[in-house]
């Protein structure tokens, strides 16, 4: 005797509960670890840098009026020689800034060598540069591909001197080639320069420079050192139409350009159209080194350049992200899986651009992927479902009339082509039969024994019309169909001292038809069982 008794209602939504929650969890676990591994391996730093760039650039003004380039082009060249211009016409131009006003003056050229020719020329520079308080020279990495050592171009002795300060000029570029990465201090060895973008920055808001750029000339780095980078921030760019102002450095030093065009303002000298010196900017197209650091100049001043989020903040606020719709499911109004994950899906994006906004950067791609996904496996699993639902008869569970026939086509092909036996047994509730009248009741018990012999892993069971079901049993030749048949019969129609719910030989009839060879598709062996369904016989004797 069986003294086990059934777990109680209660007991039973407590195991549901606790079968949910540890669902729950290990969803949880597996949306962590995925966002994780997209964060870590930087997959999505693509797509979260296309981002970047469309949102910051709403950020960042057409063009900054308090920077101007003097650009030593191919005009300038023409009139005054081409390049190396010597230094006494360079110290002229930098007298002619100094004298319309400018506010700091950074000089984009690589001027490491004396003059060979020209010594007093040299002087003449120093002397200009000292005589406007506020000039920045330019340290210039050279990163050659490893094992080589980096190293670092320094100006002129005599030249750093007469500076204000030196400055690096080097900008980063992104897994996508963009340089939109500035660090604000780099260095051999150790980050000990400023960058040239923010020591003028400095000089035009306070007059000037950084501390960390109040010596020139640092200790020389050791031989091997490598480059190091530290306090990133990243720049945004504006539209592709607007451009920072620009001048030439021959109407500078022929007076066409007047102290309206350059007082006040952050000057910026170099050639735009020196080879070897364009970086890829957003959009596609490649602009020179020089307005690359005018922009970087431009949006230090505005305060609009970004500071990345680490990734370890990056990865920690992506999980909560992502695990935020399975603490949300369940409250009311989020009961279906696609409304919490909807909602977490706009508060990424909503809180990636209040950080943008507040000048940090979150990269939203990774929590963003793994929330589309989990969605789109909720939409796949609800549409999975109502399919199952529409190939489902409401009353009985079991496969209704276009779910057969789909089946019946699909298995009668397979059939056929691996050469293995198919059987269909119909069973219908005869019309006008006394149990007819209670045709809900015995369609119930009908579908119940069908279930219970159709359980075969490609059988199946399905309700045809409100009096009319079937069997599908694959892989069963004709004498098993009718075993199968026979004991459906005895479990509907009853057995000595034991009665069924139908009426022996009254309430049901049945029929059945295995495939052959001129079975072409399922309609034909449908029919096969239709018509021995309807045959005046009792098809199975008692």
């Amino acid at each position: 005797m069986n003294t086990r008794s059934a777990p109680s209602r209660g007991t039973r939504r407590w195991l549901a509960g606790r079968a949910g929650i540890g669902a729950r969890l290990l969803t949880a676990l597996g949306a962590a670890a995925l966002v994780v591994l997209l964060a870590v391996s930087q997959i999505t730093a693509p797509l979260d840098a296309a981002l970047f760039d469309t949102l910051a650039a709403q950020r960042a003004r057409p063009a900054d009026a308090r920077v101007v380039v003097v650009a030593i082009d191919a005009d300038s060249e023409r009139q005054f020689g081409p390049w190396p211009w010597p230094r006494r016409e360079l110290a002229a131009l930098l007298d002619r800034l100094s004298a319309a006003g400018t506010r700091a003056v950074g000089l984009q050229l690589l001027l490491a060598q004396p003059s060979l020719f020209d010594p007093h020329g040299d002087a003449l520079l120093a002397q200009a540069i000292a005589r406007n308080g506020a000039v920045v020279l330019p340290v210039v990495p050279d990163l050659p591909a490893a094992p080589q050592p980096a190293t670092a171009l320094l100006p002129d002795p005599g030249l750093a001197r007469a500076a204000a300060a030196l400055g690096h000029v080097d900008v980063m570029g992104d897994r996508d080639g963009v340089a939109r990465r500035l660090p604000l201090r780099a260095g051999l060895g150790n980050a000990g320069w400023p960058a040239m973008a923010e020591v003028l920055a400095d000089l035009a808001r306070d007059g000037a420079p950084p501390p960390t750029a109040s010596a020139p000339l640092p200790a020389s780095p050791p031989s091997q050192a490598r480059w190091v980078r530290d306090r990133i921030v990243l720049l945004p760019y504006p539209a592709r139409e607007t451009r920072i102002a620009r001048v030439a450095a021959a109407g500078v030093l022929d007076g066409r350009v007047g102290a309206d065009a350059l007082a006040g303002r952050v000057a910026l000298v170099g050639r735009p159209d020196a080879p070897f010196e364009r970086l890829r900017a957003p959009g596609g197209r490649t602009l020179p080194a020089l307005e690359i650091q005018a922009n970087a100049l431009a949006r230090l001043l505005e305060g609009s350049a970004v500071w990345p989020m680490p990734l370890a903040a990056q990865t920690l606020l992506s999980i909560m992200l992502v695990t935020l719709p399975l603490l949300l499911l369940g409250l009311p109004g989020l009961r279906r899986l696609w409304t919490p994950m909807l909602v977490a899906i706009g508060l990424t994006v909503l809180l990636c651009w209040a950080l943008l906004l507040a000048g940090a950067w979150f990269p939203p791609m990774p929590a963003l992927l793994v929330l589309a996904l989990g969605l789109a496996a909720g939409g796949a699993r609800a549409w999975r479902r109502a399919r199952r639902r529409s190939l489902t008869d409401a009353q009985t569970g079991l496969a209704n009339r276009a779910g057969f026939d789909l089946r019946l086509e699909r298995d009668v092909r397979q059939a056929r082509r691996r050469r293995q036996p198919l059987s269909l047994l119909l069973v219908e509730i005869r019309p006008g039969s006394p149990a007819a009248q209670h045709s809900g009741e015995l369609a119930a018990a009908v579908a119940s024994a069908l279930r219970l012999r159709a359980q075969g892993p490609r059988d199946l069971a399905a309700r045809l019309d409100a009096g009319r079901f079937a069997a599908l049993l694959g892989g069963a030749p004709a004498h098993v169909a009718a075993l199968v048949a026979t004991a459906l019969q005895a479990d509907l129609e009853g057995r000595p001292g034991r009665p069924g719910p139908a009426t022996a030989g009254q309430a049901l009839r049945m029929g059945l038809a295995s495939l052959q060879a001129e079975d072409l598709q399922g309609a034909d062996l449908l029919l096969r069982a239709t018509r021995d369904l309807v045959a005046v016989r009792e098809p199975f004797p008692r």
